[in-house]
């Protein structure tokens, strides 16, 4: 006995059994054997049925999710009761002793009176220097006329002179002595035994005598 034919779904043409799309409008033509009510209901609706799996699977899904959610509530559980259980030992404060008190050392304090350091000695008031009683080599540090106040003047140069390194400084008659023109105050500075070492000497006073010179003293 042939079966009865099948309607499209889709459209409601009218199709052969084991006819698979619908001559009409094209659409797949799923057999009544293939599908349940639910698949024909879905086929309805959306137009294609993926077939009775789908509903396995489904299940399948919900039970899984299912053992998950009570996995997870099982895990806080447990680890809340972990948590609750967990002791925390501390240790007692101990508080350190306190520090002994520094010693305290005195000085003993001399009973001996301390003496004064002495002073030291006043430094002698540089003085004119007079002219050695024998010959000798010189610097000549001004020859001021001897009259009116040349005398005066050539005692002021020669102490303007002591504070030179020239020892010593005096102020001479020129006509007491033979190598001299007389006439003349001579301010002079140092006692040398030799022309050179006069020289050098008049050398090293040129910044502040500038017309200073050496030169020979004898009676």
């Amino acid at each position: 006995m042939k079966a009865p034919p099948e309607n499209c779904l889709t459209c409601g043409a009218p199709a052969e059994p084991g006819q698979e799309y619908c001559l009409e409008c094209g659409a797949r033509v799923v057999p009544v054997r293939r599908s349940s009510a639910a698949g024909r209901a879905w086929e309805r609706k959306w137009g294609r049925y993926p077939g009775d799996w789908l509903w396995a699977a489904l299940l399948l899904l919900l039970v899984a999710a299912g053992s998950a959610t009570a996995g997870i509530v099982a895990g806080r559980d447990t680890g809340a009761q972990s948590a609750s259980r967990t002791v925390v030992a501390t240790s007692p404060v101990v508080t350190a002793p306190p520090e002994p008190p520094a010693a305290t050392t005195t000085t003993p304090t001399s009973t001996k009176p301390v003496k004064p350091r002495p002073r030291p000695p006043k430094p002698k008031p540089r003085t004119i220097a007079p002219w050695p009683a024998r010959d000798g080599y010189t610097v000549v540090l001004a020859s001021i006329p001897a009259r009116g106040n040349g005398r005066a003047e050539a005692t002021a140069k020669a102490k303007d002179a002591l504070g030179s390194s020239l020892r010593p400084v005096g102020v001479l008659t020129s006509s007491q002595f033979a190598s001299l023109h007389p006439g003349y105050y001579v301010v002079f500075a140092g006692v040398y035994d030799s022309l050179d070492e006069a020289q050098t000497a008049a050398r090293r006073v040129s910044g502040r005598f500038p017309n200073a010179y050496a030169r020979q003293v004898t009676r």
